[in-house]
């Protein structure tokens, strides 16, 4: 039985007990379940697993704390889109890296709302990936789309992916995107932990891809309008289940986001879905809610994924980043992380000017510190005795450059 053929059965079952339809869905279980059955596959994901597993044992929280930003080159492929709508597709294409880049970093303007969620999970504490996605623009494949031209970006159009399978060896070395229609009712898939060696892919339907307008063949549709499904997605590629697992008796490998026995859908009241006994973590990436209210992933996730990036990182091609695409945040350091009493800037270049804006938020979104950084200090301190403990937002912007960083406030 084929993924498409194993997926319209899955989804039948879904519609004979009573859901609606535009609820979440997502083909990694059967995607997984078809791909499984090839020896190679199989031999391949078991030893990938195998070594993850060692490092995850080893130390789980060790690849969270990397001293150094790790740099993800990204292609995005819309199979059947038109030339004529490139600029349109690239800027697509970066809203959703941008959405990816939130997300995973823990720097979503919506995660505000784990603020009064968190009543309802205690010991629960939201988590963040220290990565950055980038679109490649340099060294791109030969022989694929000869419109992507170097020094622009890595986004192919018409471009016969893997000739219609979902893996590519012109494209190994990339966190790949295809959109493509993968019909009515199947939102994406990814493999379950997958490898950019073998030129795997997120595989995205042409409707849940980004946010606002789209463009022709690829317009966001309520209420997977809001880039969440990639999210989702890509969450499988970096080796995290469903919050659900497989029932209450077996979770998601992950010990921080509580055991329930399946999804919940829509846009559920906070702290209102129970199962197994345990309130269900709805807001969390990888459960099945809709796009405006999922916002979360959990410490335990991000340390899962930072160990499986770190099983993988070898695999990433980051000769095709070009170094004005990311060398601007190499260029200074924040610690510590977490912090107790002071927050420490260190520069090591002219990137952060004189009067470059430095400003603290909580997670309501309010400025809890505000600065202007001074060229002629070595290093500058800001001063966190005074707030309470938990997670803020730094950011760093001035005319031409603008990041945000996660902070801790811990006391020890």
């Amino acid at each position: 039985m084929n993924f498409k053929i194993t997926f319209l059965l899955a989804s039948l079952f879904i519609g004979f007990n009573g859901y609606a339809q535009q609820q979440r869905t997502c083909g990694t279980d059967a995607f997984m379940q078809e791909q499984m059955n090839n020896p190679e596959f199989r031999a391949q994901h078991e030893a990938r697993q195998a070594k993850f597993e060692a490092k995850f044992k080893l130390n789980k929280t060790a690849t969270s704390n990397r001293m150094m930003t790790m740099y993800i080159p990204v292609a995005v492929h819309f199979v059947a889109g038109l030339e004529a709508n490139r600029a349109c597709l690239e800027d697509l294409a970066q809203n959703q890296v941008d959405i990816l880049n939130n997300d995973f970093r823990g720097t979503n303007a919506d995660i505000s709302q784990w603020t009064a969620a968190s009543a309802f999970y205690p010991g629960v504490n939201t988590g963040a990936l220290d990565v950055q996605f980038v679109i490649a623009t340099q060294n791109h494949p030969a022989n694929t789309d000869p419109d992507v031209l170097e020094g622009e970006k890595a986004v192919t159009i018409g471009y016969n992916f893997g000739g219609g399978t979902d893996n590519d060896a012109n494209w190994s070395g990339y966190m790949n995107f295809v959109i493509k229609d993968i019909g009515a009712g199947l939102l994406g898939y990814s493999p379950l932990g997958g490898s950019p060696a073998a030129g795997a892919t997120v595989v995205m339907n042409t409707f849940a891809f980004g946010s606002g307008a789209g463009c022709t063949g690829y317009v966001p549709q309520a209420p997977f309008n809001l880039g969440r499904t990639v999210t989702h997605e890509l969450g499988h590629f970096l080796n995290l289940d469903h919050t659900w697992g497989n029932g209450c008796a077996v979770d998601d490998g992950v010990a921080d986001t509580p055991n329930i026995s399946g999804p919940t859908y829509s846009c559920p009241t906070v702290g209102g879905v129970t199962m197994c006994g345990n309130t269900s973590l709805t807001m969390n990436f990888m459960d099945y809610v809709d796009d405006a209210c999922m916002f979360m992933l959990t410490e335990g996730q991000t340390d899962r994924s930072a160990t499986y990036l770190s099983t993988i990182e070898d695999e990433y091609n980051t000769n095709v980043l070009s170094v004005e695409e990311f060398d601007a945040e190499k260029v200074f350091a924040i610690f510590p992380n977490p912090a107790d009493n002071e927050i420490t800037i260190q520069s090591t270049s002219n990137v952060l000017k004189n009067g470059t804006s430095i400003q603290l938020f909580d997670m309501l979104g309010r400025v809890v510190k505000d600065d202007k950084f001074d060229s002629s200090l070595e290093q500058q301190k800001i001063d966190v005795s005074s707030l309470n403990e938990g997670v803020y937002l730094l950011k760093i912007a001035s005319e031409n450059f603008s990041t945000t960083k996660r902070i801790i406030v811990k006391r020890s």
